[in-house]
């Protein structure tokens, strides 16, 4: 067995065994308690996190967390995931955001030469384009851990009618948009509510969920069930263009032979709001056909525009 071989065992018998001795070390091995000592000197060089503890019970042992196996990655598995972890990083918010540049910079350290200089390259030509959004969200990883461990959490958020305290059960995390978002069981309310994560300004840990389980996935398919009514719309060539950019649309599209499209589905209606929002934005290049509580909609908000430019003039 090679030296280097028998550190790397060395280190994953420690964080195996959590604590072990020289002593063990040298039975398991076949090596002196001295090589033993000299392999861990090595081991902390490397730079990791060994920690001696002397004395009766006591031992050496792995700090902080659990050191994973070495896996073997092809060139091109490699290279796929570091520019993975590239656009991960494109998040301004992200759980585990410095674990993560610590991965890929350990990743990129890892490769040969030949292969870094393929990676820079192709950091001149790809790139990833992520929606801009600068919100800080300071309570991400505590959202996640409370999802995760289904804990009761106390939070003041920050919605359009104000700031309010609330009693919710987090079912987890997603993003769009650029911005994170975390559905939750709302105690107030006695039922299923979506948080804005960016809007929430304090948050307290309570107690484990009595009788909660549910996942992000199943809240997921509750929302597909959710009141619907038929959504048509009619689309220029480029109002076809901008709705392959919009996610919550581009499945749904459809494109005639002379590039004009349109759109024949159902909505929730609970997001006719946020639609109407969408659609607007997309002026001559889009007319809703239905249903009629959108269309109401975008006639609303284009005429609250309307009205602000005629009282300013």
């Amino acid at each position: 067995m090679s030296k280097t071989q028998r550190l790397l065992n060395i280190l994953f018998y420690i964080n195996r065994q959590r604590k072990v001795t020289a002593g063990e070390l040298s039975a398991e091995f076949d090596i002196s308690v001295r090589t033993v000592q000299r392999d861990l000197a090595e081991l902390e060089a490397w730079g990791v996190p060994l920690y001696s503890e002397p004395g009766p019970g006591g031992g050496y042992t792995v700090l902080r967390n659990n050191i994973l196996p070495p896996s073997f990655f092809t060139e091109d598995e490699g290279i796929a995931l570091y520019f993975s972890y590239q656009h991960l990083l494109l998040l301004h918010a992200l759980p585990f955001q410095s674990e993560i540049k610590a991965a890929s910079d350990k990743l990129y350290a890892s490769f040969p030469d030949a292969v870094k200089g393929k990676i820079d390259q192709l950091k001149e030509r790809v790139a990833f384009w992520a929606p801009p959004s600068k919100a800080d969200v300071p309570f991400l990883n505590e959202l996640l851990d409370a999802a995760v461990e289904q804990i009761e959490i106390r939070i003041a958020y920050e919605s359009r009618n104000g700031p309010s305290n609330r009693a919710i059960v987090p079912y987890g995390l997603y993003t769009s948009g650029g911005l994170w978002y975390c559905p939750a069981y709302d105690r107030k309310s006695g039922g299923d509510r979506l948080f804005r994560a960016d809007r929430i300004l304090s948050l307290e840990k309570l107690a484990p969920a009595q009788n909660s389980s549910v996942t992000l996935k199943q809240w997921m398919e509750k929302e597909e069930t959710r009141t619907q009514a038929p959504l048509k719309v009619l689309l220029s060539k480029n109002g076809v263009r901008e709705c392959k950019t919009l996610p919550f649309l581009s499945d749904h599209l459809t494109i005639n032979e002379d590039g004009t499209g349109f759109i024949d589905t159902l909505a929730p209606l609970e997001e006719v709001p946020f639609m109407a929002k969408q659609f607007i934005l997309l002026g001559e290049d889009v007319y809703v056909q239905e249903p009629k509580e959108l269309v109401n909609e975008m006639i609303k908000r284009a005429e609250d525009v309307l009205r602000m430019y005629r009282t300013d003039g």
